[in-house]
């Protein structure tokens, strides 16, 4: 399929048609745009885009990845839910018999709704699942959308731009508690570039989120401006928030979360002062210690799997 472009010829449209070019808008509704999905399978990270699943490895190639870094550009408000007739199955591709994504009421294209709303629904109710280890549960699952994108290719045009994570009930407390953290500091989320990485106490996959560092006034312009993208939307099937007040910068404060500090500018050359008589040597000491290495960079892992 080809689009053919507007001939030069038409000019300008009548005025009565001034400020219509919205109502384009209406031929792509419903079409949603394709975006990645960061998903794991026990505690192995992955990025699924286009019909093609990859597989997050380490760069040494001695097994995946136990982290991903990335920005969380923005989280949806409302609870998602899910629900598999069958319990769900450990990499199967099959769609939920039912699901909400704003936890309200069932979506219209959900297959198999089990109730008009998802408050008096019998499968969302604490007890309606019983674990293997014997402990309650509900056999509808709770999830929270967030949009992402990796902290070192913030464009990440090779999957689309910005990417779906789900966070899994058992993390959104953790989510919370980090949301909280950025808080005491004074830096909102969307302002630090974040580590996702599985807790090592869990069996289960259990997110553990680190700030790395805070984002520099140009990220933080480039991902205030990702935030009213309509691709985020999309991700978070809820309404665009327009005209909401800008942050062009973070302010710094004394004390931090962050493992790295903000990249800090590059300084002038002073000017060469007038030679001195050489001091003497001073004895040499041996280093206390060395800093380590930087963890991998996202960016980079993807350009070594693929």
């Amino acid at each position: 399929m080809s689009t053919e472009l507007v001939p030069s010829s038409f000019g300008t449209p009548p005025a009565i048609l001034s400020g219509q070019q919205g109502a384009n808008d209406e031929l792509g509704s419903g079409i949603a745009s394709s975006y990645g999905i960061v998903g794991y399978r026990g505690k192995v990270w992955s990025i699924k885009y286009q019909g093609k699943e990859t597989q997050l490895m380490r760069e040494d190639g001695d097994g995946p990845r136990g982290s991903i870094e990335v920005v969380i550009v923005k989280a949806a408000s409302a609870i998602s839910k899910i629900y598999y007739a069958g319990g769900y199955q450990d990499g199967s591709n099959a769609p939920p018999d039912c699901w909400s994504t704003n936890g309200v009421t069932p979506d219209a294209s959900a297959s198999n709704k089990q109730n008009a709303t998802c408050a008096g629904c019998p499968m969302n109710a604490w007890g309606s699942r019983v674990t293997e280890s014997g402990k309650q549960g509900k056999s509808c699952s709770d999830s929270r959308r967030i949009a992402v994108v990796p902290v070192n290719d913030m464009a990440n045009e090779m999957f689309g731009g910005p990417m779906l994570l789900r966070i899994p009930a058992a993390s959104l407390k953790d989510l919370k508690a980090y949301g909280e953290l950025l808080n005491n500091y004074q830096y909102p989320y969307y302002a630090a570039a974040t580590r996702i990485s599985f807790d090592p106490k869990e069996a289960y996959p259990k997110f553990v989120f680190s700030a790395i560092r805070p984002l520099t006034a140009e990220e933080a312009k480039f991902v205030l401006d990702l935030r009213g993208d309509k691709r985020v939307g999309n991700i978070l099937n809820e309404a665009q928030e327009l005209g909401a007040p800008r942050q062009e910068e973070v302010a710094s404060v004394p004390t931090s979360p962050f493992e790295q500090a903000t990249p800090p500018a590059p300084k002038a050359a002073p000017k060469a002062a007038a030679p001195k008589p050489a001091p003497k040597e001073a004895p040499k000491t041996e280093p206390v210690g060395a800093v380590g290495a930087a963890p991998a960079s996202f960016d980079e892992m993807l350009d070594n799997i693929l």
